[in-house]
């Protein structure tokens, strides 16, 4: 079959530039990497859900502020209706919103010192999440950089296959490489052609599945042939 050759080359660059990132990706320190970023990124949003509360919290005192100046006002405005007021009955009318306004008065104040309280211990909490922070980065860039050395040494191999395997890509009839890359789509991992296993005049996939006289009429035909069991692409060595 046309191609044959080159994108079973390919396969296996693949199946090697795979390999290469898998035993990597395995790497303790790597695992310790992943984890320091998780633990970063946790601190970081604690931190931000630290920064956001207490600029709601400031919002909340700037609007208590100003509610309890508009009370205030109005308190004032009432003692002045109360000390004209010319008898007991109109004095009386008014305690009520005279109450009113200074029970709002002392709410406003109540929240403004709550709130700077809660402030303050959020500031607090933001000072160590920024310390954490920092041992955190220092552990993550120490590993980092010890991976960094690790990966300089796998590096050039890893660029060569990638290279040759971008090469191949563009010398392999493209059907073929669709057909390469719609197995892998279907989450096969390579090796996904293989030769098929004759024994006699029965041939089979290295999934143990015996080709029926039709199909291996296809394989024969065709050069290629599909297993119906886990789907990988048989070719006749």
């Amino acid at each position: 079959m046309k191609d044959l050759g080159k994108i079973l080359e390919y396969q296996e660059n693949d199946i090697e530039f795979r390999k290469i990132d898998a035993e990597f990706n395995k790497n303790p320190d790597k695992k310790k990497l992943d984890s320091a970023k998780r633990d970063f990124d946790g601190v970081q949003r604690e931190f931000s859900a630290s920064v956001t509360e207490a600029e709601r919290l400031g919002k909340e005192i700037e609007q208590a502020y100003a509610e309890s100046k508009a009370a205030a006002a109005r308190i004032d405005e009432l003692e002045k209706a109360f000390m004209a007021a010319e008898t007991d009955e109109a004095k009386a009318a008014l305690l009520p919103a005279m109450e009113t306004e200074k029970s709002r008065l002392d709410s406003c104040r109540n929240k403004v010192v709550n709130n700077i309280d809660r402030i303050k211990k959020l500031l607090v909490s933001c000072s160590q999440k920024q310390h954490e922070k920092k041992k955190i980065k220092e552990t993550y860039d120490n590993i980092k950089a010890t991976l960094q050395k690790q990966l300089e040494t796998i590096q050039p191999r890893r660029e060569a296959l990638k290279k040759r395997m971008g090469e191949l890509r563009e010398e392999v009839d493209p059907e073929l490489m669709e057909v390469y890359a719609r197995a892998k789509k279907d989450g096969m991992a390579p090796p996904v052609f293989v030769a098929a296993i004759r024994n006699g005049d029965e041939w089979s996939c290295i999934c143990g599945m015996r080709l029926s006289p039709g199909s291996v009429s296809k394989l024969k035909n065709d050069g290629i042939y599909r297993c119906d069991t886990c789907r990988r692409i048989l070719y006749i060595k």
